[in-house]
């Protein structure tokens, strides 16, 4: 099925220009670098396991309901972002830090963008919708064949030996 990879790097593509713009800036207006957190490897024994290790409980992979859901959430988080995206510009040329004229072209970029985005994913949702209605519909037409077929009796005749008599 190709459906899982282009699931997968439509989401990754609508969350990374997620994280991208909600990143916080420092106090000279560039963006922080990511903090490190190193354990301290003197509080803890030797031999033992991380707690992380043990608590992890195994994935279920996704099936077709789950894939629905992540492209919903896909379509709302584009919604959301082209919201935040026209926020931003519009407080930028509210504070003469932009023309007119780079507002408007900032805002067809970013809709283009998200309508771009949002088609493709409800594209995908509404493709993968009509497989599962198939699969049931499908599913539904051999159950009701194997439940009247679950009736009939057959009779086959025993085999008879006539060519060693005459």
């Amino acid at each position: 099925m190709r459906f899982r990879p282009i699931l997968f790097s439509v989401l990754f593509l609508s969350f990374l220009s997620y994280a991208t713009a909600s990143e916080t800036k420092g106090k000279n207006g560039k963006a922080d670098p990511p903090r490190v957190v190193l354990p301290d490897a003197t509080s803890r024994p030797v031999n033992s396991l991380p707690s992380g290790v043990v608590s992890v409980k195994p994935e279920m992979p996704l099936g077709p309901p789950d894939i629905l859901k992540a492209y919903e959430i896909g379509m709302n988080i584009v919604v959301q972002q082209m919201s935040e995206d026209f926020r931003e510009i519009l407080q930028e040329h509210q504070a003469n830090q932009i023309s007119s004229e780079q507002a408007q072209y900032l805002l067809q970029q970013k809709y283009q963008l998200a309508m771009m985005q949002f088609q493709t994913l409800c594209a995908l949702h509404d493709v993968l919708k009509h497989d599962i209605d198939q699969a049931a519909a499908q599913a539904k037409q051999s159950d009701k064949s194997i439940d009247s077929g679950g009736d009939t009796v057959v009779t086959v005749p025993l085999p008879t030996s006539s060519s060693g008599r005459k």
